[in-house]
């Protein structure tokens, strides 16, 4: 009896085809629920380009490089924050069963695939997507200190290009950040209030 060899592009959910399987924690933002698309998409973006703004207003700006730069306290805080979220990830995946992570959750049902997710199920989900939103900003944050030498020599001669990469880079990681504070924010609530309310 022969076995199918896996590949990384042959990731089998519920019988068909999925995506690449390093991209898999991002089919949390597949799942449906009546609030999830704000605290996904808008709260985030919003409270992004407002960030953003603030800062493109202030005079002087704080530095975005250097010991005291906003990239420097960004990647401090992540190299502390990734590796918990994994943990926590491991602990909801991997703990014992019970009656409040193994039940469906009070009020409006989560759904993925047209099947309905219990609060273990949506909490992996939610806790891999904000490990990979983690590792994917930190990862952002490292590549940004690594390559301001060479952005600043290439645009040596345009400040007006120098003035729109530092934008658009701040604009980056403002959202960047965002995102992945609401997320955490979003992922605290349903650990801490949902995940232990009282069945009827």
């Amino acid at each position: 009896m022969g076995t199918r060899q896996v590949k990384l592009i042959d990731v089998q959910e519920g019988g068909k085809q999925s995506s690449l399987r390093l991209l898999a924690p991002l089919r949390y933002l597949k799942i449906r629920h009546p609030e999830k698309r704000k605290y996904d998409i808008i709260i985030p973006a919003a409270a992004g380009v407002v960030a953003w703004v603030v800062y493109m207003v202030l005079d002087p700006r704080p530095a975005l490089f250097g010991d005291t730069g906003l990239l420097r306290f960004a990647r401090d805080l992540l190299v502390m924050a990734v590796p918990f979220m994994v943990g926590a990830l491991a602990a909801v995946s991997m703990g014992a069963p019970g009656p409040n992570l193994d039940r469906r959750p009070i009020g409006a049902e989560l759904w993925l695939d047209n099947d309905p997710l219990t609060m273990r199920q949506f909490l992996c989900f939610l806790l891999g997507y904000l490990s990979f939103l983690g590792l994917v900003v930190l990862a952002g944050v490292v590549t940004a200190g690594l390559m301001k030498d060479a952005v600043v020599t290439w645009t040596a001669s345009a400040p007006h290009i120098r003035m729109m990469v530092q934008a658009a880079g701040s604009l980056v990681l403002s959202l960047s950040l965002s995102f992945l504070s609401v997320t955490v924010l979003w992922s605290l609530y349903f650990l801490t209030d949902v995940a232990n309310r009282k069945g009827a």
